[in-house]
Parts: C-alpha cells; sequence; structure tokens
C-alpha cells in the first residue's frame, strides 16, 4: 500500500475534538471502559487524546469517567434535559470511531435525517400548557363531578396566582 493510500484510507476526523461543542440540551458525558482490554483500547486512546480538548471547550457539560478491571463492554452514554440519553456502544471501535460518535451526540443525538431521529428539546407532556387547552377556560380551577360542592375560598385563580 503506498503512503497516498494510507492518507486517504486514514480518519479525518481528529480536528474536530478541538472545535466541538455541544448543543444546549446536553447535560452529562458517561465514558465507561475496562483497563487494559483489547476491546476498550480506542476509548482509552479517545481519553488520553481527544477528551481533553473536549472538556476545554465545553466547560457547562458534566463528564463522568468509569475505568473498571471488571470485563464489560466499553459505553458511551449522553445524557440530555428531562432524563433523554443515547447510549452507543464503543467496543472494538478506534480512537476516532469514538469520537465520530461522541460528535454525534453533540449535535443533538443523531446525524440521520428524521423527524424522531434526534432528542427532542421540547418539555415532556406534563411540564407544558398547549396553547389549545388555555383558552376558554381556567386552567387552575378544579371541576368536581359534583356540582353542588361549595366553592373553596383558598383555590388558586387566575387573578390570585402568585
Amino acid at each position: 500500500m503506498t503512503h497516498v493510500h494510507r492518507y486517504l484510507m486514514a480518519p479525518q476526523n481528529g480536528y474536530v475534538a478541538k472545535t466541538l461543542k455541544f448543543c444546549p440540551h446536553f447535560k452529562m458525558l458517561r465514558l465507561s471502559w475496562t483497563a487494559f482490554s483489547p476491546k476498550s483500547e480506542g476509548m482509552e486512546q479517545f481519553v488520553e487524546e481527544y477528551l481533553p480538548h473536549i472538556r476545554e471547550n465545553n466547560p457547562q457539560v458534566k463528564f463522568f469517567l468509569q475505568r473498571s478491571h471488571t470485563e464489560w463492554d466499553p459505553w458511551a452514554i449522553g445524557e440530555f434535559e428531562w432524563n433523554r440519553m443515547r447510549k452507543r456502544r464503543a467496543g472494538w471501535k478506534t480512537k476516532d470511531q469514538i469520537l465520530s460518535v461522541i460528535e454525534e451526540m453533540a449535535i443533538g443525538g443523531d446525524f440521520r435525517p428524521g423527524r424522531k431521529r434526534p432528542v427532542q428539546t421540547r418539555l415532556p407532556r406534563g411540564q407544558e400548557l398547549w396553547d389549545t387547552e388555555n383558552k376558554g377556560h381556567n386552567v387552575y380551577k378544579v371541576l368536581s363531578k359534583w356540582k353542588s360542592d361549595p366553592a373553596d375560598p383558598e383555590e388558586v385563580t387566575i387573578e390570585n396566582h402568585p
């Protein structure tokens, strides 16, 4: 194999580690691997070579590194707001392949186009009010199935809501 072929076949994403910025709803990156395991060799190289640059550019993200002597598969887990997460197995991957997995999480969960591919940024259903829900009625009024119940004087209304 000539030098040109080796250059063309070499991964070209190493520069990404110095410029990688996580999306605003990304909260924590959790990396776990087995020490001195051939399966986790790429993860160890990633942690030594690329992770310091990523940490330097993203002070708002928490990093949790778990290195064990018990044999298990290496994982890269990205945690987003509202306990939404993406897990990627990193066994037998090179440091550049793991960097592309982290880059995929940094942009919101997935490179592939599609409505359900990326991590949702909206609030969960119980945490948001839709505009159709508060039109035409008091959202703080609890309606009893017994229509003749007396009104509660300490009931929160729109006028006295804190």
